[in-house]
């Protein structure tokens, strides 16, 4: 991701969020917001991926993370800190997260649901029950894309 997209703020002052990827460097905020060891968290930058919203003061506010698996991307729940749930920033995070695999031609998302209460949520954009109960699915990119294009 090349820059990082900003969420202005109401008194045109700093800007009151960024969304962007994480770097190795975000390991320790990240860890703190997942509740995991650092060192897990730099394990899954090495392979995975995060998309990050943080403040002027580049505090860590939500994230997403995911791992590429066979035919598309393992994408975990979104995470936030509980005095910025309701900011719309999950959506923000899953919007990017679907334009960086419609980039990269990645066929489907599966979320992995660690608490099936928030199947709605996820429901609401687009995701569907899959073979496995505890995952919901979304085609987003791939060569389906193409088909009926012009030249």
């Amino acid at each position: 991701m090349a820059a990082a997209a900003v969420l202005p703020s109401a008194n045109g002052g700093m800007p009151a969020a960024r969304l962007r990827r994480a770097e190795l460097t975000d390991a320790c905020a990240l860890a703190k917001l997942y509740g995991v060891a650092e060192a897990d968290m730099l394990a899954w930058l090495e392979t995975g991926g995060v998309l990050l919203v943080e403040d002027g003061t580049m505090t860590a506010l939500a994230a997403v993370r995911w791992q590429p698996t066979n035919g598309g991307w393992r994408v975990e729940q979104l995470v936030s800190l509980p005095a910025e749930q309701g900011q719309a920033y999950g959506r923000w995070l899953m919007t990017k997260l679907e334009s960086l695999a419609i980039k990269g031609n990645v066929a489907r998302l599966d979320v992995a649901l660690a608490d099936k209460d928030q199947a709605p949520y996820y429901q609401r954009l687009g995701y569907r029950a899959g073979a496995n109960g505890d995952e919901l699915s979304k085609r987003v990119g791939g060569v389906w894309q193409r088909q009926g294009a012009g030249p």
